[in-house]
């Protein structure tokens, strides 16, 4: 698996608007291929880490154009551009 980490800081008072546009936009992820998962971590009032695994880096690069236009909603409510990082899993831990 291969990670998109995505740490966004947000306007202050626009998490409810950002969290509608994110669930307006969610069901497309389903289009993105080589999209295992995603999740969204509030980590204060303000930012949001944004967690995306894929299949393989090939297939993460492949997707960065569609992954951009989607996220580009998200652009009236950041207070600053995002930041990206990859990186390659190396360990996992599943209770179930």
């Amino acid at each position: 698996m291969y990670y998109r980490i995505t740490r966004a800081t947000i306007q202050s008072g626009t998490f409810d608007q950002a969290m509608a546009t994110m669930e307006s936009i969610v069901e497309s992820f389903s289009e993105i291929n080589g999209l295992v998962t995603s999740r969204l971590i509030r980590m204060s009032e303000t930012e949001l880490l944004g967690v995306a695994a894929y299949e393989s880096k090939e297939l993460l690069e492949a997707s960065q154009t569609q992954f951009d236009e989607l996220m580009s909603n998200m652009a009236p409510f950041l207070a600053a551009p995002p930041s990206v990082s990859h990186g390659e899993q190396v360990m996992t831990f599943d209770a179930e």
